[in-house]
């Protein structure tokens, strides 16, 4: 069996834009709005998408 790439996988597996924004907000957020790894504010809905 050969696995098909897809681009949009993630969101197919786990739902719309809009859950997966949250997931991302839930889990990178350091408590003080920034992601965690980067030190840098948490990317709006809109910078999240185009990345």
């Amino acid at each position: 069996m050969e696995l098909e790439q897809s681009a949009t996988w993630q969101t197919q597996a786990r739902g719309d834009n809009d859950s997966e924004y949250q997931i991302y907000l839930a889990c990178a957020d350091d408590g003080k709005g920034n992601e965690f790894m980067t030190g840098k504010p948490l990317k709006t809905y809109e910078e999240w998408l185009a990345s």
